[in-house]
């Protein structure tokens, strides 16, 4: 699980695109607060689990801090 730490905190399309290269079969596990949803738009992966047969992306939302 070591070679995926470098995908934490990278955004949700570039993850998915490394693993899909790699046919590396994932699911998406999203975790949303309740406040502010309309101001969190990037997913950002921030956790990976190795499951039985496939990868588990935990991923939640984060504001974007530059517009």
């Amino acid at each position: 699980m070591e070679e995926y730490n470098r995908l934490l905190g990278l955004h949700l399309d570039d993850v998915k695109k490394f693993f899909d290269d790699r046919n590396i079969e994932y699911t998406i596990t999203e975790i949303r607060g309740r406040k502010d949803k309309d101001k969190l738009i990037i997913p950002r992966v921030i956790k990976i689990s190795q499951k039985i047969n496939s990868i588990e992306l935990i991923v939640t939302y984060f504001s974007d801090s530059l517009s």
